[in-house]
């Protein structure tokens, strides 16, 4: 019996296998700086954000995803919309 009055009986079996990797021995930790990935990943267009409002634009799209929530906002839209938030809000706050 542990100090709270529980008993356990056996083990769960999502404990059972591998266990989790320390953030030491990740592969996926600690591969990049701390703060996040600095510029764009080797071959990567940096005018990507200046196409995605020229189609935008294009296609008239303007306002899908405003709010958010609305049910035909999913996807890469979803995502674009989510990007364009935080970017909007570090340069309110800048």
């Amino acid at each position: 019996m542990s100090d709270y009055g529980i008993q356990v009986k056996g083990t769960s079996p999502l404990l059972k296998g591998r266990p989790k990797p320390l953030s030491s021995q990740s592969p996926h930790l600690s591969v990049y700086k701390e703060g996040g990935r600095i510029g764009f990943k080797k071959g990567g267009d940096s005018r990507w954000i200046q196409k995605a409002t020229k189609s935008i634009k294009e296609r008239g799209t303007k306002g899908k995803c405003t709010p958010i929530t609305k049910p035909g906002c999913t996807g890469r839209a979803k995502a674009l919309a989510k990007t364009f938030k935080k970017m909007a809000k570090k340069r309110k706050n800048a």
